[in-house]
Formats: C-alpha cells, sequence, structure tokens
C-alpha cells in the first residue's frame, strides 16, 4: 500500500451493527448525507486505536486485576503510614537521644502490632512484598522486583 489506498472488505451483519453504533455516536456521515459512513467509522476506530495503543496481538491488562494490585500497593502502605506517624508523633513529643530514639521505635512496633497486625496476615496475589527491617511487608522497589507497573 502507498499513500491513500482503497480497501475493500466484506462485512458480517453484526460487524455492520457494531460500525453503525459507532458511527452513530460520533455522527460520522458520508458527505451530504445522513447515512453512517463505514469508511470514516472504520478510520476513527483505527486512529483511536494507533493513539491508544491498542494492539490485538498484544495482551492486553485486565482494569480488575490492574485495580487489585492498586488496592494491594495502598494496602501494603498503611502500616508504613500509621508506623512513621506515631513514630514522628513520638519524637516531636520528647527530647530525642539514642536511648529514648530506640524507645520511641519499640513504641511505634507495639503500636502497629496491637492496632495493625491484622494487615501482616493479608497475602498479596497481585504484588511481590518482602519484609523490611522491622517485619513490616513492604512493596519492593528494586528494578524488576515490584509486580505493579
Amino acid at each position: 500500500m502507498n499513500g491513500k489506498d482503497v480497501v475493500s472488505l466484506r462485512l458480517a451483519e453484526h460487524e455492520k451493527e457494531y460500525l453503525l453504533n459507532i458511527g452513530k455516536n460520533l455522527e460520522l456521515q458520508k458527505r451530504e448525507s445522513e447515512e453512517i459512513s463505514f469508511s470514516k467509522t472504520l478510520k476513527t476506530l483505527l486512529d483511536f486505536c494507533i493513539r491508544n495503543d491498542i494492539s490485538p496481538t498484544r495482551k492486553n491488562e485486565n482494569p480488575i486485576k490492574e485495580m487489585r494490585k492498586m488496592i494491594e500497593q495502598i494496602h501494603a502502605s498503611i502500616p508504613h503510614l500509621m508506623y512513621h506517624n506515631n513514630y514522628q508523633s513520638l519524637v516531636l513529643s520528647s527530647q530525642v537521644n539514642d536511648d529514648s530514639l530506640n524507645q520511641i521505635k519499640q513504641k511505634s512496633i507495639e503500636y502497629l502490632n496491637g492496632n495493625f497486625s491484622g494487615f501482616q496476615n493479608v497475602t498479596y496475589k497481585e504484588v511481590k512484598f518482602k519484609l523490611n527491617g522491622i517485619g513490616l511487608k513492604t512493596v519492593p522497589i528494586e528494578q524488576g522486583e515490584s509486580l505493579w507497573k
């Protein structure tokens, strides 16, 4: 094919209905006519696929699976947020030296265990995790470690 070639094809009834529906919604009529233009509709559909990188040869991710990944990411981060929130509150409310810093860390871990330990019992299916230095599940950020895109 070169430049602008003409392509002809045969459409089954369900394919025609599909294109007619898109053409009606986008108001893609033939010139000076109320009739829907299949060629304009096909061209619009093809342009949409190109702009949005939609390929029938590439396996498209399931949006539900993507949402599960996102929820698991959020879920895994909540104990960390609570730990750091409690840690910061205790640091700001006391004089800080090495001994009191260790006590603050321990109190924050006890606070987490007392209030959010159930989070650690969740098994994630969509994202990888590992344990950090204080035993919290964390989602690794290293290249290739996380399944989240």
